[in-house]
């Protein structure tokens, strides 16, 4: 029974509850694949009325269609998995494709050649799925089941999606170390992202973070576009990742996951090299406890589905200076419901649970007492309800709808709390070693809460024999409303900060006012619509795309102040003053070189827009203004009464630098930051289930938004020479050299105003990734790429400070640029039920800086001292390697045990936090003695882990 066949009036109510029911954030078209073909006699005429089926584990019932007068077929919405499609026309053998894998978000083109029948007689083709999608251009690639299960990785997101071709991790992450900490994900040059759970995406308009922390085992396929997207995708052109999560089935089945290590498994790889830095206990995990169990199966077989997990994972970890061990914890639940209301026609609801336990965030060498961390407790709640219906064999409706709130309180840490009032102190920070050296947290207290609700409603129409081609136009229109607070609380309302003198004692330097205590609200929201055809020839495809999207927003009426600086005030509602409103094209096209289509050529182009966050107007006009360095600098000459206070007489009154919120403007003009993309691509099916891969990408990324300083005119500043010590961090060396930095004049001072606008500078990527991929067959998958790249351009800067407009600064390398990346991920199925899985990958370091800090009449000021791109972290080469052997228990039951081995080769590269502060040391006998307390150029702050081996045991039924 179809649409057709069913009540109309039920089936716009159920899709009208969709579309009104709460809701959050979804891409449309983001949870299927596209089966697709054509079907034709042994002579090459076509074949109408052939009929077609597809069943499989994660489809309910079976799925048909029937070839048209073009002898097309066409499913718009399959289930990621593997299918049997079976072909049937009387006077023809029955045509049976079985094992035919049909990933998310790509079309798979399956023709069907059938031969009359001289008796009655089955044709069955196993294992010859297409690999190479030829109708669409974009670039990506996918984790199926196999490879999340046997190739061995953090078990993150982060640490998952990076094995693939084009993507870049900031901070890497052997045995799951910092799988507790979101890290960057970048793709091709682009550091935003969409991370999407069953085409939901989980991000919160306040740009607090996104729902990182996964429940793995719940996942049955990851996919992630890089480049060429279609216009049904939004964001700003970075990864566009999604997780499927797995369903129910006809069978009740399900896994329990355990793995652990402890500090007894762990290697060591501080060497002497470190060892001269002042690190005698490097980045180390002490323990690990990854508990993961999920279940799914019928209520009603092929009508009622159900699923369910739930995750455990504990870490504690031995942190570079942090004298104590550090832990974190995720807890996850997700539950999942699937009612086939009539054929074609499902309804599911999805929920997904993440809650993140970190007591002392922010630890590090330039944080060493567990007194003045952030104590972290942060629960996500993600549901969505989505309502697929084909209506007929060209027609396909999509409805979502989606909620998602984050809470995330951040408060000052047990430690803090357990001191005695009288020792309680504003935070105290040393500008010259670069550490905090009393107090609490130096960004404060923070108490938010961000929501966004969310529906997208998307239609297929498929058209044959116009202008001599097949269409399949799709359009959809997608609408969201954010909106949240945030609470601001700073001890004291003060940050203290000293330097220390020409013996090394610290001396009052200046200190920062803030406006706290304050709670901050935010308002948005973003309309969304594209139209997209895909025209179809029998050797070419274009696809021709337009996205519009409008963002715009409002402060609500809300209330800051009160503290040691400025009165408690009442703020009246205040518009944002502009919006964005854009028009972005994607095409491309695909052409079949050969007509056996195993060698494909594409192109595409693409603008993209990127997301608009409330902090794109809060930020800069919000007079109720969150700002974690204050809003006004003071010289501060020290506690001279030893109250434990600021009293007048200890500060000069006339500020240094103030931010001025209620002065400041935004451009009402200012545009939406866009990126420019032009992808050719190459792809040969070498066999039945391998594939090569080359792809060209080049993105021109312009516009970026900046703060531009009005206040202070740009002759309002006085050049002064100062002596850079240069990378040694030493003075009267070789590689001393003078920089000219510039103070603001006397009347100037204290003036400053912002003028949000647009940067008319272009950052510039292109790379080649090349890339091999065999799928699982014969007992062995592997999927192989090298990446080079290059990220350069102008540098994001205000041209009015010439404090940016330095030479170091104007132009370099991006932060997120490496030029080499190799990978090799695989596994193999040995004899006696033995699985094998490795992890290889050779990265480039990605760049760090070198800095230089003075203290000018404005206050402390810090610049880049040499081009970005001249220094570099580690070149990383990690290995992890899997060994699994499975027992079956019966029919039904099996267990596994099994080991990793991360860090196999036992790197101890520097990453993500090394010093960039140049010291001046007057000798190298001095700078040894302060190596182990002071944050210096070069020195690292974090290593990957030693070599760690992780034991676990796995229970499927």
């Amino acid at each position: 029974m179809s649409c057709r066949s069913l009540s109309r009036r039920a089936c716009l109510a159920i899709a009208a509850v969709v579309l009104f029911s709460a809701s959050a954030a979804a891409q449309t078209g983001q949870n299927f694949g596209e089966l697709v073909g054509r079907a034709t006699d042994d002579q090459g005429a076509l074949l109408p009325g052939v009929t077609v089926t597809i069943t499989g584990p994660a489809i309910m019932g079976t799925q048909t269609a029937v070839t048209n007068d073009h002898g097309i077929y066409r499913f718009p919405a399959v289930p990621s998995g593997t299918c049997k499609v079976t072909f049937e026309l009387p006077g023809f053998a029955t045509l049976i494709r079985a094992e035919v894998v049909v990933p998310v978000r790509q079309t798979v083109t399956l023709d069907a050649e059938m031969k009359v029948a001289k008796l009655q007689e089955t044709v069955t083709v196993t294992g010859e799925s297409p690999i190479v999608d030829v109708e669409n251009a974009k670039v990506g690639a996918r984790l199926d089941q196999d490879t999340l299960q046997t190739v061995p990785t953090s078990r993150s997101i982060f640490g998952a999606t990076t094995v693939l071709p084009g993507m870049v991790m900031a901070r890497q992450d052997p045995a799951g170390i910092n799988a507790a900490t979101s890290t960057g994900m970048i793709a091709h040059g682009a550091a935003n992202y969409n991370l999407n759970y069953f085409g939901v995406t989980a991000d919160t308009p306040q740009n607090y973070g996104s729902m990182y922390y996964m429940d793995y085992n719940a996942a049955e396929e990851i996919s992630v576009d890089t480049a060429a997207m279609g216009a049904e995708i939004g964001g700003g052109g970075g990864a566009n990742i999604n997780i499927i999560p797995k369903s129910g089935s006809n069978v009740v089945k399900g896994n329990i996951y355990y793995s652990g290590t402890g500090k007894a498994f762990a290697g060591e790889n501080v060497d002497d090299e470190l060892r001269a830095q002042g690190i005698t206990k490097g980045t180390r995990l002490l323990k690990l406890n990854d508990v993961n169990g999920d279940a799914g199966g019928p209520f009603i077989k092929d009508r009622l589905w159900w699923f369910g997990s739930a995750r455990d994972y504990t870490t504690l970890e031995q942190v570079i200076g942090f004298p104590k061990d550090f832990k974190s914890n995720l807890r996850n639940y997700t539950a999942r419901v699937n009612y086939q209301v009539a054929t074609g026609n499902q309804l599911s609801g999805f929920w997904t649970y993440n809650k993140k336990f970190q007591p002392n965030r922010g630890a590090g060498l330039t944080q060493p007492n567990p007194m003045g961390t952030i104590n972290q407790q942060s629960p996500k709640n993600l549901f969505n309800m989505n309502w697929t219906s084909v209506l007929s064999q060209t027609r396909f409706l999509e409805v979502s709808s989606t909620y998602f709130h984050m809470h995330w309180p951040s408060r000052y840490a047990d430690e803090f709390f357990d001191l005695p009032d009288s020792e309680k102190t504003p935070t105290l920070q040393n500008l010259t070693t670069g550490i905090f050296v009393g107090g609490p947290e130096p960004t404060g207290e923070r108490l938010r809460d961000a929501y966004r609700y969310q529906t997208n409603i998307a239609y297929t129409q498929y058209l044959d024999g116009v202008l001599g081609a097949s269409h399949q136009i799709k359009s959809g229109f997608e609408h969201w409303i954010g909106w949240g607070s945030d609470g601001f609380d700073v001890y004291g309302d003060t940050r203290l900060q000293f330097r220390n003198d020409a013996s090394g004692v610290p001396q009052p330097s200046q200190l920062l006012a803030y406006n706290t205590p304050l709670v901050q609200k935010t308002h948005m929201r973003n309309f969304a619509a594209f139209a997209q055809d895909r025209i179809t020839y029998p050797r070419v495809s274009l696809n021709v795309g337009l996205r519009w999207s409008f963002y715009d927003g409002y402060l609500p009426e809300q209330t800051g102040g009160g503290g040691r600086w400025f009165p408690e005030t009442t703020y009246p509602k205040l518009d944002a003053g502009f919006n964005w409103n854009t028009l972005a094209p994607r095409t491309s096209v695909t052409w079949k070189i050969t007509e056996d289509a195993r060698n494909v050529a594409k192109a595409s182009y693409s603008r993209y827009y990127e997301v608009m966050y409330t902090g794109e107007f809060a930020d800069v006009i919000n007079p109720n203004t969150i700002n974690t360095t204050g809003l006004a600098t003071y010289r501060w000459f020290g506690d001279r009464n030893g109250n434990g206070q600021v009293d007048t007489g200890e500060y000069d009154p006339v500020p240094l630098s103030t931010v001025q919120p209620k002065l400041n403007r935004i451009d009402p003009k200012l545009d939406d930051p866009s990126t420019d993309e032009v992808t050719f691509g190459f792809q040969r099916q070498l066999a039945h289930d391998l594939a090569f891969s080359a792809s060209w990408i080049q993105r021109w990324f312009n516009d970026q938004t900046v703060d531009v300083e009005v206040g202070i005119p740009v002759d309002g500043y006085a050049p002064r020479v100062f002596n850079d010590p240069g990378p040694d961090n030493l003075v009267n060396t070789s590689d001393d050299r003078p920089i000219t930095l510039f103070d603001v004049l006397p009347q100037y001072r204290g003036q400053n105003v912002a003028f949000h606008t647009n940067f008319p500078g272009t950052q510039r990527y292109k790379g080649l990734e090349l890339s091999v991929t065999k799928r699982m067959s014969n007992r062995w998958q592997v999927m192989g790429s090298y990446a080079w790249s290059r990220l350069d351009g102008d540098l994001v800067v205000d041209p009015n400070n010439p404090n940016q407009t330095i030479p170091t600064h104007q132009t370099g390398r991006g932060a997120n640029d490496q030029p080499h990346a190799f990978k090799l991920i695989g596994s193999y199925q040995a004899p006696l039920g033995v699985n094998v899985g490795v992890n290889y990958q050779a990265l480039s370091g990605l760049p760090t800086d070198r800095t230089f800090r003075a203290t000018l009449t404005q206050g402390a000021t810090t610049v880049r001292a040499e081009p970005r791109g001249i220094y570099r972290a580690d070149f990383l080469n990690l290995l992890s390697l899997k060994i699994d052997k499975n027992f079956r228990l019966h029919r039904h039951a099996a267990i596994a045990g099994f080991l990793e081995v991360h860090n196999v080769l036992n790197s101890n590269a520097a990453q993500n936090s090394i010093g960039t502060l140049t010291q001046a040391f007057r000798s190298q006998e001095e700078f040894d003695a302060a190596r182990a307390t002071t944050s210096y150029f070069g020195r690292a702050q974090e290593i990957l882990a030693p070599r760690i081996l992780k034991l676990g045991v796995k229970y499927a039924f």
